[in-house]
This record gives C-alpha cells, structure tokens and sequence, in this order.
C-alpha cells in the first residue's frame, strides 16, 4: 500500500501541490500590479498632454513677442495675443458648432487667464538698465529705445549699466508662465505629491519635494503645473519704458 493512502496528511500535502493550488493566485496577483499599471498609463496619458500643451504655450509666446515687437513692448498688447493664442485650451471639443465653440471658449480664457496666478508675461529685455542706457525721450514723454538704422550704428557694448550693444537692447524678450491644469484622473493628487511631498499612503508628511514653496501654493496645490517658455524676436519699432 502507498505510504499517500496509509497516512491522510500526505494525501492533503499531495493535493496541495497540483493544479489546484495555483487557484486565486492571478486574482492576487492582479489586485496588486493594476493600482501601479493603472497609474502608470494615466501617467503617460497625462505627459503626453503636457507636450500638446507646451508647444501650444511655445507658440502662443512667439505671437505674443510679435505682437509686442510691432506695438513698442507694451504689455497689454502682447498679453491680449497671448490670450487668444491659449483659447484651444478652452474649447469644449463635443460641441460641433463652430460660433458657440469659439465663442464659449473666448469668454473662459478671459475669465481663466485674468486671474495673474494662471497667466503671467515678463518682458527680460530691453532691461531698465538698457533704458538707462540708451533711452531717449519723445514729444509725448516716451522714454524709448532708438530702432532705427541699427545696422549703422556702433555695435560696441558700451551700455554702462547693461553692458549691452544698441542692437542687443532692440532684441524683446519675454518670457511666459502659464499654470496648465491637469486634466487626467488622479494625477492632481500624484503630482502634488510628488512636486511638493505630500503625505504618503499612512498619512505622513514628508520632507522638502521638488517644487519651490510658492510654486506649491500657486499651481500644485491648485492641480496646475507651471509651463514656463522664452520668445525672443526683433523689435520693429521702438521700445518703450513701461
């Protein structure tokens, strides 16, 4: 006789190796691995938006500087353009007519990008040192910066204060933040957490995250993350001090 069928714990340890121990073990399995894979494909669904949106905000910052370089730097000007270069932000895709697409969309940008902590346009040249420099003052008490015949003038940088040349102050620079709201599920929570070191999953507090103090008060804490970019173009008419 079979030493299995002589003694019962055999028998039970020799059922307990074949098939049937194999029994809920993917169920295990997947409960544990969907939460990460799941994070994961919305991770990458979200970045891959992130890169939509920064080339719409890289564009939108180019006509904005354009915008600026034939209305003397004003900021209200180029920040207008910068508006209506962000409206496809705000359309409402499921809506197939074209006049009230637009139309919702133009009236969400203004009451979105109103608010300066989603919204913020810098001019980093011409500087006020290149003011100091090379700013003269019109009939209509303008202090500007000559843009004229620049090819002929000295290209020496003999700005005492910005150490510029003149050709190098006609250059506009502006530089653009714009706080992108996050879209997909779960990733305000992720990003908050992961930027500013939020608690963890047994509700500890960490330490210093990756994001500045003010940028988690500003944009993380709000589910937004700042897109920051530069648009530097040639000044076609003369800048003024604002």
């Amino acid at each position: 006789m079979k030493s299995s069928l002589r003694f019962p714990a055999l028998r039970c340890a020799a059922k307990r190796t074949g098939p049937d121990a194999q029994r809920g073990v993917t169920m295990v399995e997947f409960a544990i691995v969907s939460p990460l894979a799941l994070l994961l494909v919305l991770g990458i669904v979200q970045l891959g938006l992130m890169l939509v949106a920064k080339e719409i905000v890289n564009e939108a910052a180019f006509v904005a500087a354009r915008a600026g370089a034939v209305d003397h730097a004003q900021t209200t000007t180029m920040t207008s353009a910068l508006q209506r270069a962000l409206v496809p932000f705000y359309q409402d895709t499921t809506d197939s007519n074209d006049y009230t697409r637009l139309g919702t969309a133009w009236v969400r940008a203004q009451l979105d990008l109103g608010n300066p902590l989603n919204l913020d346009l810098k001019v980093l040249n011409p500087s006020p040192e290149a003011f100091a420099d090379f700013g003269l003052s019109d009939t209509q008490n303008h202090t500007y910066i000559p843009n004229d015949s620049l090819e002929y003038r000295t290209h020496a940088r003999d700005g005492q204060s910005s150490g510029q040349s003149i050709q190098d102050a006609n250059a506009l620079k502006i530089r653009v933040t714009y706080a992108y709201e996050l879209k997909v599920p779960l990733m305000r929570v992720v990003f908050q957490s992961v930027m500013c070191n939020g608690p963890d999953a047994f509700g500890r507090g960490g330490g210093s995250g990756l994001a500045t103090a003010l940028e988690c008060q500003q944009y993380y804490s709000r589910g937004r993350v700042p897109i920051v970019t530069y648009a530097t173009v040639q000044m076609q008419t003369p800048a003024w001090s604002s």
